[in-house]
């Protein structure tokens, strides 16, 4: 899965927070019938502070997250991979940071079917 977004300003018009979140689409990954086994997010971003990404799957009917993962800030657009272990067939990310300046060039998801060989 990949998916670009550039977002120039998040203004939530809220005095009481500052976080901006996006949230995905949900994806079925060509595959909506078949289990997945999630194994790896990658993130290509900045941020000057912490990004936290948070991964919903059809396991949980989607009513708790199945991972959080929390990515350092980063000054310099960079890739950063993060190890995690969900399995589902469906889901969506939720995308949170405080940072004015956040940049989110793209997110990669890496799965396996489950039942398939490699």
């Amino acid at each position: 899965m990949a998916s670009t977004t550039r977002m120039k300003e998040v203004n939530t018009g809220s005095a009481a927070s500052n976080t901006a979140t996006v949230t995905t689409k949900k994806f079925d990954f060509g595959t909506p019938d078949i289990q997945k086994r999630f194994r790896k997010i990658t993130m290509v971003y900045k941020a000057s502070s912490a990004v936290t990404v948070t991964i919903f799957l059809d396991s949980n009917a989607f009513s708790s997250a199945d991972a959080t993962i929390t990515f350092a800030s980063q000054s310099a657009i960079a890739s950063i991979s993060k190890a995690f272990s969900s399995v589902g067939k469906i889901g969506f990310v939720t995308i949170s940071c405080a940072a004015s300046n956040m940049e989110i060039e793209s997110i990669d998801i890496d799965y396996d079917l489950l039942g398939s060989n490699p």
